[in-house]
């Protein structure tokens, strides 16, 4: 056969596949280059804001919101959400011992559909639509977009929760089930919850501008669309299936499985108990964005830290016991962990304001005094680009989670071990990237800086903030970047398949890499959560038992 008819069947089998291993990839290829994309645009605006009393580099500030506005939703929607679907898609039925994923077809579909509603939505912003856009026909077509990404990432999950609800190996149940598995599927019934909350929000707001019912003049309100879903507690749900392929790498790098799994998933689904307030609290508010004086939120917010805190825990003894060595997947796991974990730390600045304002206002109600003092112009966090530094810290977690999951599993996905280098060179990118980004939003929140970028000579904190940002995004860019490319290297290379760098106790690890198109070639059976360390315990015990002597 020659070349051209190689190339046009493996064009062929990549449109038309039903394979959750194809399908897999092509979400983690697509979400890092969209991520990528998302963190230019980001730096981008970061340059505009760095002289925030004029503009410079684009026209005028409604253009500045479009740009900060898309970068936004292509870094969670068309980037993180999009690498993480793709882990889960290829990893999950591997996992849980099944052989094809659910709804294979719809997994696939799922994908294209995500794909066409990203052009659209790029489409839409070069039309002058989105937040600030000022097309109206554009505008509704960024809404259609927005929202038909996130009715491709809606199914995909679906996918994902019901091959791990119906399609498990005989033998596993529910407690059995590897961290990874577990965190998506808790991921995936989050989803389900929260997104459509976000679908329910662009409808109105289709609606609403589609009808002339909100004006043109004002669509920069359209961003509280998205607020609902990057800001705490709502944005941990992106670090759900991070804590899992962090516990999962820890484990495997440590040579010590977990010794508290069971713990570990009560901590798991507390976490995405915590992480759903934002979004029903702020249903049906259009252009107001979150509430912060809402009482659940308060308490999400505050509860939020506690189980991740937990899960990070009851990691710890997983790398006190065991034989820890530095590898890329280890050192990104601790690192999406730490930052996840300082992003709820450092939230709960953000109930100071609420729930002091909820003790002034008690206590002028009790003893009808009104010389009560107002809380510091320092600690009113809530609106401003605080919420952004907090939200900056759980998405660099993310990254780090995406560059873990990715490194750890290369060798699975593409039968090529990942670039340790580059996987080293991304960490540190990422990771003190994202760390910079973080300080400067915060600290342009204590300068009060609004969080919707806007044309207002600043000082001070700002003014360092905002350099900080530009600096922490470029650096968390080029980390991207360098994943990219660690997944491209280890994608299209055309050596021969490598050794396995290292052996999990999970069930991907009984098969080939990459897995054949059934995955396994019998159904495997599972007794217990560590299915690998049984067998070898098995292949032990029948070697060791005497041969028969006959007389």
């Amino acid at each position: 056969m020659s070349n051209e008819s190689v190339e046009a069947a493996l064009f062929d089998r990549t449109l038309g596949t039903g394979d959750h291993k194809t399908v897999g990839r092509l979400w983690i290829f697509s979400g890092l280059a969209l991520g990528l994309a998302g963190l230019v645009l980001r730096l981008v605006s970061a340059i505009e804001q760095l002289d925030t009393g004029s503009v410079s580099m684009l026209e005028d500030a409604n253009e500045l919101v479009q740009v900060w506005s898309m970068s936004r939703e292509l870094l969670v929607f068309g980037g993180i959400v999009a690498v993480l679907v793709g882990i889960g898609t290829f990893i999950v039925p591997l996992q849980v011992g099944a052989s094809a994923i659910a709804f294979a077809r719809g997994a696939a579909a799922a994908y294209w559909m995500w794909l066409a509603s990203a052009a659209m939505l790029v489409a839409a912003y070069i039309g002058n639509g989105g937040p600030g856009g000022g097309v109206r026909d554009f505008v509704v077509l960024w809404a259609l977009a927005l929202g038909g990404m996130m009715a491709a990432i809606v199914w995909a999950l679906v996918c994902i929760a019901t091959t791990v609800i119906g399609a498990r190996a005989p033998g596993m149940k529910l407690e059995m089930m590897p961290l990874t598995s577990w965190s998506f599927f808790v991921f995936a019934l989050l989803g389900l919850l929260t997104v459509p909350v976000q679908i329910g929000q662009l409808i109105i707001s289709f609606i609403d501008v589609r009808g002339g019912y909100q004006s043109l003049v004002d669509t920069t309100s359209l961003s509280a669309v998205m607020d609902t879903i990057t800001i705490a507690p709502s944005v941990y749900w992106l670090a759900i299936p991070v804590l899992g392929i962090a516990l999962d790498a820890i484990a495997v790098h440590a040579d010590r499985p977990l010794r508290f799994r069971q713990s570990t998933m009560v901590a798991i689904g507390l976490l995405a108990l915590t992480a759903f307030g934002a979004d029903v609290t702020s249903f049906g508010r259009r252009t107001g964005g979150i509430d912060f004086n809402n009482a659940l939120l308060v308490i999400a917010l505050l509860a939020s830290i506690l189980p991740i805190l937990a899960a990070l825990a009851l990691a710890g003894e997983s790398l006190k016991v065991g034989k820890p060595g530095f590898t890329v997947p280890l050192g990104a796991s601790l690192a999406a962990g730490l930052m996840v974990l300082a992003g709820a730390a450092v939230s709960l600045l953000g109930a100071v304001e609420p729930i002091v304002g909820f003790i002034i206002d008690v206590n002028n109600a009790l003893t009808d005094r009104t010389d009560v003092p107002d809380l510091p112009d320092a600690l009113m966090l809530n609106g401003t680009t605080f919420n952004a530094g907090v939200t900056a810290l759980v998405v660099t977690g993310a990254l780090l989670g995406c560059l873990a999951g990715v490194s750890h599993w290369a060798h699975k996905i593409w039968g090529h071990r990942a670039n340790a280098g580059l996987g080293s060179l991304a960490l540190l990118s990422i990771g003190g990237g994202g760390a910079l980004w973080a300080v400067g939003e915060v600290l342009g929140g204590f300068d009060g800086q609004p969080a919707l970028p806007a044309i207002a000579d600043t000082d001070g904190l700002a003014s360092v903030g905002n350099l900080l940002v530009l600096l922490g995004v470029a650096g968390a860019a080029a980390g991207v970047g360098l994943t990219l490319l660690i997944a491209a290297s280890a994608g299209f290379t055309k050596t021969g398949s490598q050794s396995e760098p290292w052996i999990g106790t999970t069930l991907e690890w009984t098969t080939a890499s990459p897995p054949p198109l059934g995955n396994f070639d019998s159904q495997p059976r599972v007794t217990s959560a560590n299915p690998v360390l049984d067998m070898n315990t098995a292949d032990d015990v029948d070697s060791a038992e005497p041969e028969e002597v006959s007389v």
